[in-house]
């Protein structure tokens, strides 16, 4: 075999992997619009969820306060009522009521047959020795 010969069959694969290569940069620009289409459909979902939550915020300040209340008085009433002990106590209780719904406690048994505990915590079972 000549070397001319090796030279174009190396010739050849290299214009392969060109074409492959162009392909493949291709189809990464394609995935890569994909995924930046999907990121931008979740951050619009997300700030449809956060305005329509501080609408139901701004709805309840409304119906509490009157809809003539700016953001400053509101602010100094909040400043006001979180002054008073009895208040902060129960919005911590009902900070830590939903803390509690949203992460149930983990229950540890253990053992009486070895020296082996069993942490439970929805459905998952992790073993220790």
């Amino acid at each position: 075999m000549s070397k001319t010969t090796n030279v174009t069959t190396m010739q050849e694969k290299l214009a392969r992997l060109n074409e492959r290569t162009k392909s493949t940069e291709a189809e990464l620009k394609r995935l890569e619009e994909k995924r930046k289409k999907i990121q931008n459909s979740i951050a619009e979902e997300e700030r449809k969820k956060r305005t329509h939550n501080l609408c139901g915020i701004g709805g309840l300040v409304y119906k509490y306060f009157g809809d003539d209340i700016s953001p400053e008085e509101f602010k100094e009433m909040l400043d006001f009522l979180f002054a008073i002990d009895e208040v902060k106590n129960f919005v911590t209780e009902e900070k830590e009521k939903g803390f509690l719904r949203d992460n149930p406690p983990v229950v540890v048994s253990e053992n009486t047959n070895s020296a082996e505990k069993i942490i439970e915590s929805d459905n998952v079972k992790i073993e220790n020795a």
